[in-house]
């Protein structure tokens, strides 16, 4: 399957995590949604997302997922224009973690958190 998809995950606790050329981040503690995309095999890729440690992290993702706690995903097949879109919908409305999984679009973030039910 092809596709865009949001990741889920809660960080219980504020963590600061390494995440790779991006360096230490300090993340809140809050419900975070991950946008992104996969042109191929995109079970593959939200599963790797789910499933906590890596082998051989590559995606900024990969480092948050490792420390984060998975609660679920919502697949969507259709084409990869609509992971910027969706990301630019939840700038509106939650908290971004800047550059975060946008190094190859424009979008200032694809990591989002929700705190309580507070806006931005």
């Amino acid at each position: 399957m092809k596709g865009v998809y949001i990741a889920f995950f809660r960080l219980k606790e504020e963590k600061s995590i390494e995440i790779g050329a991006l360096g230490e981040k300090v993340f809140k503690p809050g419900i975070y949604a991950y946008v992104g995309s996969a042109m191929n095999s995109m079970e593959s890729r939200i599963w790797r997302h789910m499933s906590g440690k890596k082998e051989n992290p590559h995606w900024h993702i990969d480092y948050f997922s490792e420390r984060a706690e998975p609660l679920g995903f919502a697949a969507f097949a259709t084409d990869s224009s609509w992971e910027c879109k969706l990301s630019n919908t939840l700038s509106n409305t939650s908290h971004e973690v800047n550059n975060f999984g946008s190094s190859d679009c424009n979008c200032s973030s694809h990591l989002f958190r929700s705190s309580s039910g507070q806006r931005k």
